[in-house]
């Protein structure tokens, strides 16, 4: 078990010793476009996206319920974080919270049978929060807030179906351990955006140039 926990601990330490990163931001074509700008929110950051699917595929891992559970929970905690993020309310460490996301994520799915469902149910909720304070901000950039966060939910679900789907499609027809490969897959994520953050934000990067 001691051995086990070895490569989560290894990797939490060292997001801990990283600089956080920026919060999200917006291309300047996407000004007058809310919708749009909700739809791209999840995929700026590749902590925000792979995070998201990773939460698909803890649905799929878990099955039953949780196919539509876990992301209706994801849904609802990234608005409630949105909501003190645009109230003003400080939530303190968001941006090593986030970072520290992809390594729990990364864990349960790797290990996630010896984890009790409520437990990772309410791993989900915490992070879904982080991520949504992060991500749904009254910057003054948006100029539909109800709108940009219909578009942010939209994309997260799309995100999520795409982890469910490739989790339940992959698990059974290659008949082998994908789960914990994609979380030992999330656990070397990590460590890259560790030690090289500006690769985290190569997808906002590619939008502001479009």
């Amino acid at each position: 078990m001691k051995n086990r926990l070895v490569i989560p601990a290894s990797v939490t330490a060292l997001l801990l010793a990283a600089p956080a990163f920026a919060q999200a931001h917006h291309a300047e074509w996407m000004r007058d476009k809310p919708f749009v700008q909700g739809l791209s929110m999840p995929i700026h950051g590749l902590d925000h996206m792979f995070v998201t699917v990773a939460v698909g595929l803890i649905a799929a891992q878990i099955g039953g319920r949780a196919l539509w559970g876990v992301p209706a929970i994801f849904s609802v905690s990234i608005v409630l974080g949105g909501i003190l993020n645009i109230m003003g309310v400080p939530v303190p460490l968001v941006e090593y919270g986030i970072l520290a996301s992809i390594v729990v994520c990364g864990a349960l799915l790797a290990w996630g049978a010896r984890v009790s469902v409520l437990v990772t149910l309410g791993i989900v909720a915490l992070f879904a929060f982080l991520h949504g304070n992060a991500l749904i901000a009254n910057d003054g950039f948006v100029h539909n807030l109800p709108v940009f966060i219909v578009g942010c939910l939209v994309s997260g679900l799309a995100l999520q179906a795409v982890g469910i789907g490739l989790g339940l499609l992959l698990a059974r027809t290659l008949r082998l351990p994908v789960y914990r490969y994609a979380g030992f897959a999330m656990l070397a994520l990590a460590v890259v955006i560790s030690a090289f953050p500006t690769v985290n934000d190569c997808v906002i990067h590619l939008l502001e140039n479009k």
